[in-house]
Formats: structure tokens, sequence, C-alpha cells
């Protein structure tokens, strides 16, 4: 009965915090891993395009600057599913947009087996990318809520190292696979993996108790118990009440106010100026890289291994930054990370005729820019609310890929022009310098978010 009593007094403030200072029960520890097979699957399907475009070029005839935009035709979706889908998260909760944009992947693989000529590719890669960039940001703004405070930017490096664990498999599938089978035998494994990772987040993805306690949808009391019981804390008799207007339980303007208003505005331009210039010299990297080797060196595997190797070492990068994270504040850490991804792009521009030399230096450059990802995937969801969160981390990751979709396609035309690969990513260094200064001002004046950093 005492128990009853002390339940009954308990407001989600005091349940938030228990969450977020306790150590992390294998609830919460099963959910973010959730959390990271899902951004897998996100790095599988977008990494498909990177190793199957040569094949592509080759038999569709496309030339370069075509190619881009077909290369730039997931990014153009990711950016607009962050920006317009991501937020009704934070109206409609995290676990229903999560099955949604993953039905919406299902059905874009599966359309893109179907596609007759590059017009046709560039659009139902356009309709996976909705569902992408849909699903991304909503998933690490799910880790973060919960994440343990202690643990909470180590466990988003980790998330964040999906992506390019996912395109790694990739291009080990796709050695194998498109020279014996062709290009579409890719995104069959890329739909049926699609399906899989649908029923799995059907039965077990969780909703944010975040967002329980803060839209209070049907039966919330019910789900919110359930949840504290799977993370061995005592339910609640009643959830308490709360005051929340009619216009903040069916838009989300007061969402955009949060994230466009003093003292958090500054902040969110730092991050988009940040994750924006970071993110256009990663995806131009990761999607041109194979097909540049394989142009210069007439040997696809060479491409491929190239590939790998980058996303290899994006996947250390992630571990790396992880690892880092745990003693060091992730801001600090970011800066850092980003200054040292420039000097990367720089070097790699120098020796990029060296291969043995160029293929470790790719390595390495996949560690520095994959980890500013990272770096970016972990510090936003200190910068903002509960109650804006998705939509803070949607925008930046929007905003951010609608810059890189230009990316690919500047060096499709770069490239047709005649110019030198190598020239390409010595211009690329320039960004991430500016990139590495938009974070460093990430050090100065917090918003009053409630999640540590």
């Amino acid at each position: 009965m005492t128990a009853t009593i002390q339940q009954s007094t308990r407001g989600p403030e005091q349940i938030l915090a228990e969450v977020r200072n306790n150590k992390m029960s294998q609830f919460q520890i099963i959910t973010v891993t959730i959390a990271l097979m899902m951004v897998i699957l996100d790095g599988f399907e977008v990494g498909i395009m990177a190793f199957a475009a040569p094949q592509i070029q080759e038999q569709m005839g496309i030339s370069s600057d075509i190619l881009g935009y077909v290369l730039s035709g997931s990014l153009f979706g990711m950016a607009i599913g962050s920006i317009f889908l991501t937020p009704l998260a934070d109206r409609f909760g995290r676990r229903p947009l999560t099955l949604a944009m993953l039905a919406l992947i299902v059905l874009g693989m599966a359309l893109t087996l179907t596609a007759p000529s590059a017009g046709w590719l560039i659009a139902w890669r356009i309709l996976t990318g909705l569902g992408i960039g849909g699903m991304m940001a909503n998933l690490n703004a799910l880790v973060a809520e919960y994440s343990s405070d202690k643990r909470r930017t180590t466990a988003i490096a980790i998330y964040a190292a999906g992506y390019p664990i996912g395109a790694t498999i990739a291009g080990f599938i796709a050695r194998p696979l498109i020279p014996e089978f062709g290009w579409h035998s890719m995104f069959i494994a890329g739909t049926i993996l699609a399906v899989l990772a649908l029923v799995a987040a059907f039965f077990l993805l969780p909703e944010s108790l975040d967002y329980l306690f803060g839209r209070r949808p049907a039966g919330a009391l019910e789900r919110v118990n359930t949840i504290l019981t799977k993370m061995n804390l005592a339910p609640l008799a009643s959830l308490p009440e709360v005051q929340v207007d009619e216009e903040n339980r069916v838009s989300t303007k007061n969402t955009i106010r949060d994230i466009l208003s003093p003292p958090t505005l500054r902040l969110t331009i730092a991050l988009w100026v940040g994750y924006a210039l970071l993110v256009a010299a990663y995806y131009f990297a990761n999607t041109w890289i194979p097909t540049i080797l394989t142009n210069v060196s007439g040997d696809p595997q060479l491409g491929n291994a190239m590939g790998i190797g980058a996303n290899l070492g994006g996947v250390l990068g992630c571990f790396v930054f992880a690892a880092l994270a745990m003693r060091f504040s992730g801001r600090h850490l970011l800066f850092l990370t980003l200054f040292a991804a420039a000097g990367a792009y720089l070097v790699f521009g120098m020796v990029f005729s060296i291969i043995p030399v160029a293929i470790m230096v790719g390595f390495v450059l996949g560690v520095l820019t994959t980890g500013g990802i990272a770096g970016f995937y972990a510090v936003a969801p200190t910068i903002y609310s509960s109650r804006s969160r998705a939509t803070g981390i949607g925008w930046m990751i929007g905003i951010g890929r609608l810059v890189s979709v230009a990316a690919p396609i500047i060096v499709g035309y770069i490239l047709a022009s005649g110019a030198a690969p190598e020239k390409v990513f010595l211009y690329f260094a320039v960004p991430l310098l500016i990139s590495g200064a938009a974070a460093l001002t990430l050090l100065f004046g917090r918003s009053t978010a409630t999640l540590a950093d």
C-alpha cells in the first residue's frame, strides 16, 4: 500500500530523472539496439546505390552528370522526410512514425526494381529516401530519451555507427551479387531486409516515455506502466494532470517556435551549418568514391574495396567517438573531429594517385567524417526540449541532407567537364573547416534542454 501512495505522487519529471540517472536497464539497451538495427538498414539502403552505380551507369548509358542526380535521389528524399515527416513524431508518437517510414522504405525499394530509366530510378530513390529521412532523426530522439545521462553520448555515437555498418554490409554483399546476378539483386535483398525490419519494429519497438507524458494519447497510463515495469521501475496509479493547450495538441507550430527562438536559435543555426557542410562532404565521398576509382583504374573491385574501406573507417569512427565521449564532452570532441576531417580530405587529394596510400587515407577519412556525424547526433538532443526534440533533430538532418543533395550533382558536372578527380577532395576540405568553426560555437551557451551533454 505504501508503494501505491508513493507511486501516485511521482510526476513525469521524477520518473524521467530516474530513467536518466539510473543504470540502463536491459529494456533500454534492447530499445537502443533495435534502433541500431533500423539505422543499419538505412545505411544499407543508401549504400546500395553507391555500389550498384557503375553497373547501372554502364547498362543504362547514363552520363556522369545524370548519374549525380541518381546518386542524389535518396538524399533529396531524406532531406524532405527529415524536415516534413519527422516533426509528426512529436505530434503522433515515435513508434507509429517509425512503422510508417519503414513501410515507405519497403515500397520504394520494391519499386526501384521496376525502374526502366534513370528518371524512374531517381523517383523511386526519392521515395525510399523519404522513409529513411523520416525515420533516422525520429530514432535519434528515441535513443536519446531511453539512454541514461551518463551513457547518452556514447549510446548515440554507437547508434550512428549503424549507418556505415549498413553501407559496409552493402559493399560486402555487392561484391559477389552484382557480378553474378546484376544490380537488381541488391535491391531485392534491400526489400527483404526492409520487410524484416518492419516486422521486428512492430513487435519490439516501444513508444517514447517523453512523448507519452507530454502528449497523453489514449491509453497513455497503461503504456507508461508497461514500459516502467520492463525497466524495473514502480508503475503509476495515475498520470498527474498537466496543462496542455489545444494548439499544442493538434499542431507542430509550438515545436517549430521552440527551435527557432532564443536562446535556442543560435545553436540551431550552428547545428544546421555545421551538419549540412559535413554531410555534403561525407555523401560526396561515399557516393562517388567507388565510381571514381572504378573509372580511373578500370577495376570495379578496386572501387568497391575503397568504398568498403571508407565505410569500415566510419564504423570505427563512431565507436572511437563513443569511447572518447565516456571521458570528454561531446561538443569538444565534435569540433576537433571536424578540423581533423578537413585535413584528411586535403591529404587524400594529394595522395590520390598512390592507390595503397589513398586506401589507408580513405579509411581515416571515413573514421573522421562519420565520427563527426555521430558527434552531431549526440549533441543535437541536448539542445532541444522533449516537446521539440524530434523536430529539432529532424530539421538539422533535413537541412543537412537538402544541402548535401547538391554535392553528388555538382561533382558529377565537375567530373563531366574533365576535371581531375583528386581536385574535388581538395575543394571539400573548405566546407569541413567551416563546419568545424560552426561546431566550435556550440561550446558557448546552452539551451534549457533536459538532457545533459
